[in-house]
C-alpha cells in the first residue's frame, strides 16, 4: 500500500487540477473576449490529450518498474541504472514526438473534437502550444516518480508526483491570471513542469549517487 500510494496521489491530483482550473478559466473567461464557455471547452481537450500522454508515460516506467525493482533487491545496480536510462528513452522519445503535434500541428487534433471557427480555435492552438510547452520534461519526471517508487521510496516519489500536480500547478495557475488574465492559467502549466523538473532530477541525482556508493561492494552480486 505504501508503495503504491504515488499512483493513487497521481490519480486524485488530476481530479484536484481540473476543479481549480474549471473555476479559474470560468471566472478569468469571463472577463476575457473568450467569454467562460471557450477557456474551458478548449483546456478539456487539452487535459484529455495531456492524459493520453501521460497515461503512455506511465505505462513505459510502470512497465520498467519490476526490472527495476528485482535488480535493485538482488544489488544488480548496473542492471538497476540501465533499466532506467531505457524507460527515460522511451519515454523522453513519446513526450518529445507529442511536443512537435502539439506545437506545430495542434488543430489537427483540436478538429478530432469538433473545430469551430475565431476565438475557439485560436484559444484551443494557444492552449495546446502555452499549457504542454515542456511536455517533454513530463517523460523524465513520470520515470522518475516510478523510479522512487520501485527502489522503495515512496515518500521521495509522492513528493515527485505531487509537485507537478499540486505543489506548483495549483498555485501558479491561482496567481498567475491576476497578472496574465485567463492567459495565466495555460502559463502555469510550463512553470510547473520546468519546477518538477528541477526537483525530480534534483531526487535523481541524488540517488544515482547513492546507487554508485552501493554498488562499488556489490559489483559481483548477481540474481538469477
Amino acid at each position: 500500500m505504501v508503495l503504491g500510494v504515488s499512483s493513487f496521489i497521481t490519480q486524485i491530483a488530476i481530479t484536484i487540477v481540473m476543479i481549480v482550473f474549471n473555476n479559474l478559466l470560468k471566472e478569468y473567461g469571463a472577463a476575457s473576449d473568450y467569454g467562460s464557455e471557450i477557456p474551458m471547452t478548449a483546456m478539456g481537450i487539452v487535459m484529455k490529450v495531456n492524459q493520453i500522454m501521460l497515461s503512455v508515460l506511465v505505462g513505459i516506467a510502470i512497465g520498467a518498474q519490476p526490472v527495476i525493482g528485482f535488480n535493485y533487491g538482488c544489488k544488480n545496480f548496473g542492471r538497476v541504472k540501465k533499466a532506467f536510462l531505457i524507460a527515460i528513452a522511451a519515454a523522453e522519445t513519446i513526450a518529445v514526438i507529442c511536443f512537435f503535434i502539439f506545437q506545430f500541428a495542434p488543430m489537427s487534433i483540436v478538429s478530432l473534437f469538433g473545430s469551430e471557427e475565431g476565438l475557439y480555435n485560436d484559444f484551443a492552438v494557444k492552449c495546446f502550444r502555452i499549457f504542454l510547452m515542456l511536455c517533454p520534461l513530463n517523460g523524465f519526471q513520470t520515470v522518475a516518480a516510478i523510479y522512487l517508487q520501485a527502489i522503495g521510496k515512496p515518500i521521495k516519489s509522492a513528493i515527485v508526483t505531487l509537485s507537478r500536480q499540486i505543489l506548483f500547478l495549483v498555485p501558479t495557475a491561482a496567481l498567475l491570471p491576476m497578472l496574465l488574465g485567463v492567459t495565466g492559467v495555460l502559463w502555469a502549466g510550463p512553470v510547473a513542469d520546468g519546477l518538477a523538473f528541477i526537483l525530480a532530477l534534483a531526487l535523481i541525482i541524488y540517488e544515482m549517487k547513492q546507487l554508485k556508493h552501493l554498488s562499488a561492494p556489490n559489483e559481483s552480486r548477481q540474481c538469477d
